[in-house]
């Protein structure tokens, strides 16, 4: 029995052994090519204050500014006596945000978190989207297992790994069967899709005017898998003491009235006040920015997506700076 005991203390200080050779040497590499934001929370952890995003932050690359910075760096501005970081990575949403949050160490300084809510990614088309498997290949890492396990959990394809077809199937039947809160023809996505508007599908302003009824006709309720996301968000900051700032993100209001109608930006409004009054009530505060914008401050025009001009960057950051300037930071 005691040669047992020995064996099995061996092998557990043989593993430790390993992983922490691992987790100083390969690993390092490895996670800066598939899981690089692990690496940037150990260098923000001390900062004042965090802002989380998808590429929401980022300025356009097709177009020349005066002043081409991020949503982050203008918030920055209002506040020079302390130390701002982001961290922002294109189409992560609250299922990354939530497993990031842990990696801040109890000790670190950071302790005020301003994190997007994309009123866009609780929709099936976006927790289905295709990048999905990538960022589930990275969100492997953002806990506090060891990461020698982590690697080995990557190598076995260990995590939600489905492939574009098997996402799309899924994203097909929330738009065939889904109802929403409308009479047919428009009671579903697919069938709201069908009505003949702008001319034929050749059309671009039909195209256009689909796109947005496929990003934003749904009902968000409890069972949204962005809802649990946030609910944990909730969870993790009341745990660890974090103060988070909820940043509902303009949504293109404007041009989503002239090509679909009231009928999809009232549901808009309806789901943003929702998630309003559900996190408010949490004791959280929700930056309400859905719609401060124009749709001239919109720099994508054949998608719908919350990517902004210098003008709406600046207005969204400044709506952040007031909300924090009434709390103690």
């Amino acid at each position: 029995m005691m040669k047992l005991v020995v064996k099995i203390l061996a092998f557990g200080i043989i593993l430790f052994a390993l992983n922490q050779i691992y987790k100083r040497t390969l690993f390092i590499d490895f996670v800066d090519d598939h899981a690089d934001q692990y690496l940037q929370v150990d260098k923000i952890k001390n900062c004042d204050i965090i802002y989380i995003s998808a590429s929401s932050n980022f300025p356009p690359e097709h177009i020349e500014e005066n002043d081409p910075r991020k949503i982050s760096q203008f918030v920055a501005d209002y506040f020079p006596q302390l130390q701002f970081e982001a961290i922002n990575k294109p189409a992560s949403h609250a299922g990354v945000y939530r497993q990031l949050l842990p990696l801040f160490p109890e000790e670190s300084e950071a302790k005020t978190f301003i994190i997007t809510m994309n009123l866009r990614s609780f929709g099936p088309s976006w927790i289905n989207s295709d990048l999905e498997t990538a960022l589930n290949e990275s969100n492997v890492f953002y806990n506090e297992r060891p990461v020698l396990f982590n690697r080995l959990l990557m190598s076995l394809n260990a995590y939600d790994n489905k492939s574009a077809e098997e996402r799309n199937a899924i994203v097909q039947a929330h738009w065939n069967d889904d109802i929403l809160p409308f009479e047919i023809p428009k009671n579903t996505v697919n069938n709201w899709c069908a009505v003949e508007k702008w001319g034929d599908w050749k059309n671009p302003k039909r195209q256009l005017a689909d796109q947005f009824i496929k990003q934003y006709a749904f009902v968000i309720d409890e069972e949204n898998q962005r809802v649990k996301d946030f609910d944990e968000i909730c969870i993790i900051a009341k745990k660890r003491g974090f103060k988070v700032i909820y940043n509902l993100l303009a949504e293109n209001i404007e041009t989503a009235d002239s090509l679909v109608g009231k009928n999809l930006t009232s549901l808009i409004k309806q789901n943003s006040e929702w998630l309003v009054n559900r996190y408010t009530s949490k004791g959280f505060i929700v930056v309400n920015n859905l719609e401060v914008l124009r749709a001239s401050n919109f720099t994508d025009k054949d998608f719908p997506t919350e990517h902004y001009d210098e003008k709406g960057r600046k207005t969204i950051a400044k709506n952040i700076a007031n909300t924090l300037k009434s709390i103690e930071l």
